[in-house]
């Protein structure tokens, strides 16, 4: 057996503030265009005064890691073997939004991103008689990545320049950044492989399948809590806003995807020892890609753009063929040439196939104003934002997936040669 144990940490980890906009020596002066020490007082005045802890320069955080892992292997008898892993490891890291050259962020715009990655693996080989051997293997995988705040105030973003039309220049952003309103990902992935090598004169022929399932729950609720800009601190402190945008989710938690995405192969391969010098290798591979259940359909927008927003992948199977070769020279010192060419799947893009799952236009709607609006009085209160009721103000948002959508392949081929040098 095999065990390990790893512990990290590090204590608030800070910004380096001389490569921000926040210039710590220069003067007070309210009526320039400089971020400087009273600035940033006045601003967190002002948040305090609507009742939130905008933070400040110092970290409010610290980083820590934990992981450990155990491996056992057991023979069982001379045909026969088995092995378990298992892993665990615990990531609290801060990071740190809005830090720039022409910006400086205070604590409450920052997160703290909690990862936790827990995994079995259980593999079993059996040799059943001189000719045929196979090999069974399945894992399971828990993964968590949440962003976790101090504040639930909307996005603020305060300039010192330009205009409150056109509010432009160095800035100060505090509250809870626009992609931290709502960030948790959960996945639980279960993986299945079976194979047999069969051994038929100067052929070994390797066969099997393997399927994978990963239930997905993806809660990405930008723009939830508000996000505004606004010109200068005293139209922060007026609650007078150049910009206002909000995502408002149709029901509670509408806006989360959460589904689940599977993927089955095939395959088979004749590894051919032509002679005591070359050696031949053919195989072809299938996998077929699904997900379920479908996506909410948007009957209004599908038949507008003609696509349908439900469908994401055709049911069939991606042929994959491969072949490769080996040959030995008859030479004083080692030397073979080898090589192949084949097509390989890669990964479905949960990001785009999520998309279809959280932005169908029915889970939530969007309101982009670029300038004040006094019957949308500006809220502190991220869960009580101004929601507008004027016809035609709300946007929907949709993704479409195209018609012939595939997941990505990739054809690769490699020649090489191989020598030993004296």
């Amino acid at each position: 057996f095999f065990a390990n144990y790893g512990k990290f940490g590090r204590a608030g980890p800070g910004c380096d503030l001389s490569s921000t906009a926040f210039k710590q020596d220069a003067p007070v002066n309210p009526a320039d265009a400089i971020i400087d020490s009273g600035d940033i007082a006045r601003a967190q005045s002002i948040a305090e005064s609507y009742g939130f802890n905008a933070g400040g320069l110092e970290s409010n955080g610290n980083t820590d890691l934990e992981e450990y892992a155990l491996k056992l292997d057991w023979n069982i008898n001379d045909n026969h073997r088995a092995s378990l892993r298992y892993s665990n490891l615990v990531q609290d890291k801060l990071r740190i939004q809005g830090m720039g050259a022409s910006s400086v962020s205070l604590s409450s715009y920052w997160y703290n991103h909690q990862k936790t990655v827990e995994s079995y693996v259980a593999q079993v080989f059996s040799d059943w008689t001189e000719n045929f051997s196979t090999e069974f293997k399945a894992s399971y995988r828990d993964y968590s990545a949440v962003r976790v705040t101090d504040s639930t105030a909307p996005s603020i973003r305060i300039f010192f320049a330009g205009s409150e039309a056109s509010p432009s220049g160095n800035s100060i952003y505090l509250g809870t950044e626009a992609n931290t309103h709502g960030n948790t990902l959960l996945t639980k992935t279960w993986d299945y492989y079976a194979a047999g090598t069969l051994t038929l004169g100067n052929h070994d022929v390797k066969f099997g399948a393997n399927y994978s399932d990963n239930d997905i729950f993806n809660y990405f609720g930008a723009n939830s809590y508000g996000t505004y800009t606004f010109f200068g601190l005293n139209n922060f402190a007026a609650g007078r806003y150049s910009t206002y945008n909000l995502s408002k989710e149709t029901s509670p938690g509408s806006i989360a995807a959460d589904y689940s995405s599977s993927n089955l192969g095939l395959f088979i391969q004749d590894t051919w020892y032509v002679n005591n010098n070359l050696t031949l290798t053919f195989g072809v591979r299938g996998d077929r890609p699904d997900s379920s259940p479908a996506p909410a359909y948007n009957a209004a927008a599908s038949n507008y753009f003609g696509y349908n927003n439900s469908k994401l992948f055709d049911g069939n199977f991606l042929i994959q063929p491969r072949f490769g070769f080996n040959y030995t020279f008859n030479s004083d010192r080692p030397t073979q040439l080898r090589g192949g060419i084949g097509l390989f799947q890669g990964d479905a893009p949960q990001v785009w196939i999520g998309n279809s799952y959280n932005t169908n236009g029915l889970n939530y709607v969007s309101y982009n104003y670029t300038s004040y609006q006094a019957g949308l009085p500006f809220s502190a209160d991220g869960f009580n934002q101004p929601v507008p009721t004027t016809p035609g103000a709300a946007l929907q948002n949709i993704n479409f997936v195209a018609n012939d959508f595939e997941l990505p392949s990739i054809w690769k081929a490699n020649l090489a040669i191989d020598h030993e040098l004296p």
